[in-house]
């Protein structure tokens, strides 16, 4: 497909700098972001101001969006829709189910999602009633009975799901455990990385965050999204800032080609040669 600019798409994949639009044609201009957020002007310390900080060093339209605005329609305007750190269940109230409803028809529609530890509750198949109003992708929460979720934050290793690249160390903090699943009606999910260390409480024996995913990349009808159950926005002395950029360029490149591949090299290029 050639587009109006010159550019040509291989393999559905646009060009840094165009996404697509819900006929696969290509627009240019500014990536629009919408990082869901109860503050207009959220701390610069904080998820939501992080990754509003990091999209817009990168030149991409990046704000605060409230619950309130997307059941609203503000979506209609926006590229890509995050959840960042917080609580998952507590997003997914805020959005209701009318909400949760407005953010699975975007994303089916071409929309790009991201998210990062509640976030990464928010968009799989949920474990009570407020995280089931949104699910796009195709894995479930595990060991989260008995509040076993709750591990606990710090550093951890993550190895990418490719040959020869080094682990990255990121910050997590009471982030989700996945299992990958094969549900009809669902689209691709993909563990683009896996945890290496563990993060538990005293007491616990631990062993089930090991060997678990870490990133996960997938589709939901013609749309693309990226989850990470620690934080890429925190701890920019990680260097890890630039996944957050390439994985927002990535999920707005509209419906996935048969020949495409959802992998850690293809969604994180600019971590592929990285030294540890």
């Amino acid at each position: 497909m050639r587009f109006a600019a010159g550019f040509v798409c291989v393999f559905g994949i646009l060009p840094a700098g165009l996404r697509a639009d819900e006929k696969g044609a290509a627009k240019t201009g500014p990536i629009r972001v919408g990082v869901l957020s109860a503050s207009d002007k959220p701390a610069g310390n904080t998820s939501q101001g992080l990754y509003i900080a990091i999209l817009r060093e990168a030149g991409m339209e990046a704000g605060p969006v409230s619950a309130e605005r997307v059941k609203a329609g503000a979506l209609d305007k926006l590229d890509v829709f995050i959840i960042g750190g917080g609580s998952g269940t507590a997003f997914n109230k805020s959005l209701g189910p009318d909400g949760g409803a407005k953010v699975e028809a975007f994303v089916k529609a071409g929309g790009g999602a991201m998210g990062s530890c509640a976030g990464g509750y928010s968009f799989v198949r949920g474990h009570n009633e407020a995280l089931r109003y949104i699910e796009i992708a195709n894995a479930v929460c595990i060991d989260t009975e008995n509040g076993r979720w709750a591990r606990g934050s710090g550093a951890v290793s993550i190895a990418p799901e490719a040959e020869g690249l080094p682990a990255l160390k990121m910050h997590y903090a009471n982030g989700p455990l996945w299992k990958i699943t094969d549900v009809p009606g669902f689209g691709r999910t993909e563990a683009l990385a896996r945890f290496v260390t563990d993060v538990k409480k005293e007491g616990d024996a631990g062993g089930v965050m090991p060997g678990t995913p870490a990133i996960l990349g997938g589709t939901f009808g013609d749309g693309r999204y990226v989850l990470f159950s620690a934080h890429p926005e925190f701890k920019w002395k990680y260097g890890n800032k630039s996944m957050v950029v390439d994985a927002a360029r990535w999920v707005v490149r509209g419906k996935l080609a048969a020949e495409e591949k959802i992998s850690y090299e293809a969604v994180f290029p600019s971590m592929v040669g990285k030294k540890e």
